[in-house]
């Protein structure tokens, strides 16, 4: 076998016999990762952060002579850095990477295993902590992002409506940008509750921003079913009578999207008028 061939047998990692020389911005040989950040070093090990803020460790101990604890420390660390993946911005990854492997130092440097795992619990309260708030962040951007393209429209629907004359066409018009406003008042619902609604951090960035925007679309749906009931005068009979009767509309239907119970409850109402008028048929 040629001296290439055995190399790439060997690999590229090389063994160390003492690590204290080693400094932020070097390459440890035994795992070839760029130290980003270093964590602690002695002759006999090795703990740091590679350039993605994972926890890289290396220690020259014989095989089977792993530290006491170390493998459920070890887990434990894994279990969170997988956790993290979807959960933490660039930013917030280090503060977290560094706890990780604070609690690996703890257990490769001969201290208790509930010292590190007292360490790795203060990691998993950050990224819950953390994790929830980047969570409720993303649904509100979803939302928001669809409610203000709402406005926009509703805006520009409204200017148009003041050039015409059709009576038809301003009941059109009406009814879209009332429509538009269901999509204000679901940010308004879920900006004022963003707290109390349930997220899922580890579902991720775009799975929250779906939700966000489908919430906002059930309000705008709500509002447009609310727009043409009052326009065919199902409910709110006297609305022609008002003073100003397309404010009052939108202001409905501002109701409409932020209240998830009020169209619901429209629904049954005009199911119940329909049952009755069948039967008196």
């Amino acid at each position: 076998m040629d001296e290439a061939n055995e190399a790439q047998l060997r690999g590229s990692g090389r063994s160390v016999q003492d690590f204290s020389p080693f400094c932020e911005g070097d390459v440890e040989p035994r795992l070839n990762k760029k130290i980003n950040v270093l964590i602690d070093s002695t002759s006999d090990y090795i703990v740091y952060l590679d350039e993605e803020f994972y926890v890289e460790w290396a220690y020259s101990r014989l095989p089977g002579e792993s530290p006491a604890g170390f493998d459920n420390v070890a887990n434990q660390i894994g279990h969170l850095e997988t956790l993290s993946i979807t959960q933490l911005t660039k930013a917030q990854r280090e503060p977290f990477a560094r706890l990780l492997g604070e609690a690996m130092a703890r257990v490769i440097g001969g201290g208790k295993e509930e010292e590190a795992m007292a360490v790795l619990e203060k990691a998993g309260a950050y990224l819950s902590a953390r994790g929830l708030e980047n969570a409720r962040l993303w649904y509100l951007k979803g939302a928001g992002k669809v409610a203000a393209v709402s406005l926009v429209i509703a805006v520009g629907l409204l200017a148009v409506r003041s050039r015409i004359a059709n009576p038809q066409l301003l009941d059109a018009l009406a009814i879209l940008a009332g429509t538009m406003m269901g999509g204000i008042g679901a940010f308004l619902s879920i900006s004022g509750r963003a707290e109390s609604i349930r997220l899922d951090p580890v579902a991720g960035e775009r799975i929250h921003r779906i939700e966000g925007m489908v919430r906002v679309a059930v309000g705008l749906l709500g509002a447009l079913f609310l727009a043409l009931a009052i326009k065919a005068n199902l409910i709110l009979g006297l609305s022609q009578t008002w003073p100003h009767p397309l404010l009052a509309l939108l202001i409905f239907c501002i109701v409409a999207g932020a209240t998830e119970r009020l169209v619901p409850g429209l629904i049954k109402n005009t199911e119940s008028s329909l049952s009755r008028e069948r039967k008196r048929l």
